[in-house]
């Protein structure tokens, strides 16, 4: 059996590598001959990101015991044409999602468009969560200017799907207008994905110090996973049956996965646990290794 999520064929398995793994084409390369993967973020222009300590902790290991972790990267990266143009023309073995972020619509508009045209890409992820993209505040919770994006992607038409990617609601009410909102929209968003990391956390002056996030990152990692899990049943609730979801945060066993599913989404990402992992070809061994991942690979072996 092969997975559809979201207009994407993802293959075997419901699992895909997320945003913040893959910020380049070498990047791409060696994580794509393992799974799907999400590129990226890219924006308009190039970005150097953040200059000083932009992770914690530093190891897979100690992800594992402190039970989460934080980044502050800044997104960096070589500008839209830039990462176009080393991407053209490449192959790969699995799926590739280009994560577009801007700092307006247009720059959004635009980053759909230099990515449609590349053959290489099978879907457009357009990351509404991250702080660094100057809409006044977080472009989840600005609602006139997410109207004003999904308005404009309508009338472009794009070529390839189109998923949308949400901050953590903690706010209820909020997470339901948002799922309205994208079920008005339908004709443009494929697939919901939810959620990035959590803003602004802080764990101690030694954890994260940049020189424009100064101590504060993005929660990911376990202490996610149960949030994520709450906008998965949530979104499940208010969204149209045929707008997909994909979860994202904290999954770093099989049996993570498959709670997953069972919550309502239909494929997940991981970014954390590959990112702290290193080594793509510890991918899945890591994911299907153990005890704590034998509901996947039932899954797994029951759908090929």
């Amino acid at each position: 059996m092969s997975y559809h999520v979201g207009g994407v064929n993802l293959g075997f398995a419901p699992v895909m590598i997320g945003a913040g793994v893959c910020k380049t084409v070498a990047a791409m390369l060696s994580h794509l001959k393992i799974a799907p993967a999400v590129g990226g973020s890219f924006t308009l222009e190039g970005r150097s990101g953040c200059v000083g300590k932009t992770f914690y902790p530093e190891t897979i290991h100690e992800l594992t015991a402190a039970g989460f972790g934080l980044n502050a990267f800044g997104m960096p990266n070589l500008g839209f044409k830039n990462v176009a143009s080393e991407m053209n023309g490449q192959l790969f073995d699995h799926p590739l999602i280009a994560s577009v972020a801007g700092f307006s619509t247009d720059e959004y508009v635009e980053g759909v468009r230099v990515f449609s045209a590349l053959k290489n890409v099978s879907a457009i992820e357009l990351n509404a969560g991250c702080p660094n993209t100057g809409h006044g505040e977080i472009l989840s919770f600005n609602e006139a200017a997410l109207v004003h994006l999904l308005e404009k992607l309508s009338q472009s038409k794009p070529e390839k799907p189109i998923w949308l990617k949400f901050s953590p609601f903690s706010n209820p009410s909020e997470l339901e207008k948002k799922a309205l909102l994208v079920n008005r929209f339908k004709h443009v968003i494929r697939s919901v994905v939810t959620c990035n990391t959590f803003p602004n956390a802080y764990a101690g002056t030694a954890a994260i110090s940049t020189d424009k996030t100064g101590n504060f990152g993005g929660l990911s990692g376990p202490a996610l996973k149960h949030i994520a899990l709450g906008q998965v049943q949530q979104f499940r609730k208010h969204l149209d049956p045929e707008i997909d979801i994909i979860g994202v945060g904290g999954i770093t066993t099989g049996n993570d996965v498959v709670t997953f599913i069972d919550a309502g989404a239909q494929a997940v990402q991981l970014t954390s646990m590959p990112f702290w992992l290193g080594d793509p070809g510890k991918f899945w061994p890591q994911l299907i290794g153990g005890q704590d991942s034998e509901r996947l690979t039932k899954l797994i072996q029951l759908d090929q």
